[in-house]
């Protein structure tokens, strides 16, 4: 999207360090360097305030990942990403038993407000299928808000709400869902092409014992293999807490290779809900651009923040291919080329923006 500036991360550079942004330790240090006194001014504010983040973005998109970026930089004791998917499915899970949906209904009894019953809104709940939201949005928010009322007062990103166009009308209501506090709230909208999404779909492979996520394209584990079969590279299990490591393949989830074709009606109504909360006057917008056009890139991100892809060679024998890398480049969806950032650099976007609206609007 035009409309969505172009983030100078450059500009904030205070030396000559190069950071490898895959290591969390190193990590830390591009954050500091970057953000220098606005981490520890937020983390200020936090002591006694506090903010509610709503993400909009399409499938896909890096919200779960910059949302613990946003936790690296300010600690989980301030932060938390809430993802309504997840609450949902504990809910779920919650009312399978007897005394789980009696103490459901208890709580509901004196938070929820709306036109079903709740003897109906949780048969909704667990009659939902996983491809259509079937639940009503004042259940929703009911159990949210028992949901956010459990981390207590720590700044907030929720994920999966609005998840309509009909609950972008209940924006006035978000407030609520935190009992009134008196807190900054905006949306966190991320503007991400299809050929990224694309991308990560089309590449994403999963450990079947510890369910970890890597990409062919982007991420391999430290055992990249040959099939001698096929002439494919695949992967190796390499995190140490599983069962598997150094010995299960890596593998595709269903309906990944497909890419965007298998998810074009949700990605649809994800931008059809970008383009309306984007309309919404009264509430603050933090804007992320995940593509740069090649011919301002160099002028905007340092060569170490610009995503690289992978490519192997070798592997014969049993052994490990070597993995060499290169910028990724793609076309965006008015077909100019461009790059993307790694996380950590969507990360401090975000972060500077939360800066403005926490402390720069107290100035």
């Amino acid at each position: 999207m035009s409309d969505f500036p172009i983030f100078n991360s450059k500009a904030l550079s205070k030396g000559q360090a190069i950071y490898n942004l895959l290591d969390p330790v190193d990590r830390q240090k591009y954050y500091h360097d970057k953000l220098g006194q606005k981490i520890d001014e937020v983390k200020e504010y936090l002591e006694h305030g506090s903010f509610v983040g709503y993400m909009l973005a399409k499938k896909q998109a890096g919200k779960g990942v910059y949302s613990k970026m946003i936790e690296e930089i300010l600690g989980p004791e301030r932060f938390v990403h809430i993802s309504v998917g997840d609450v949902v499915r504990s809910v779920h899970n919650e009312v399978s038993t007897p005394e789980g949906e009696s103490a459901l209904k208890k709580y509901l009894q004196t938070t929820y407000r709306g036109y079903l019953s709740i003897d109906d809104a949780i048969s909704a709940l667990k009659n939902r299928s996983q491809d259509k939201v079937s639940i009503p949005t004042e259940f929703l928010l009911a159990i949210l808000k028992r949901e956010i009322a459990k981390v207590g007062k720590k700044a907030l990103f929720i994920d999966g709400l609005p998840r309509t166009l009909d609950q972008i009308s209940y924006s006035l209501y978000f407030r609520d869902l935190i009992n009134f506090r008196d807190d900054p709230d905006f949306f966190v909208v991320i503007d991400v092409p299809m050929a990224i999404i694309d991308a990560r779909m089309k590449n994403r492979v999963v450990c079947p014992i510890c369910q970890t996520s890597r990409s062919l394209l982007f991420s391999p584990t430290s055992f990249v293999k040959l099939d001698m079969e096929t002439g494919d590279y695949y992967f190796l299990c390499d995190n140490t807490y599983c069962s598997g490591y150094g010995k299960t393949r890596y593998v595709q989830k269903d309906g990944d290779l497909a890419g965007t074709n298998s998810i074009a009606d949700r990605l649809q109504q994800d931008q059809d809900l970008i383009d309306k909360a984007l309309s919404l006057q009264g509430i603050d917008k933090i804007l992320l651009r995940s593509a740069t056009p090649l011919s301002v890139a160099k002028d905007n991100l340092e060569d170490y923040e610009i995503q690289k892809m992978c490519s192997y060679k070798g592997g014969e024998d049993g052994k490990d291919a070597e993995v060499i890398t290169s910028d990724w480049v793609f076309k965006d969806d008015a077909g100019v080329d461009c790059c993307t950032a790694f996380g950590a650099v969507c990360a401090i976007t975000i972060f500077s923006q939360i800066y403005d609206i926490v402390i720069g609007n107290k100035l």
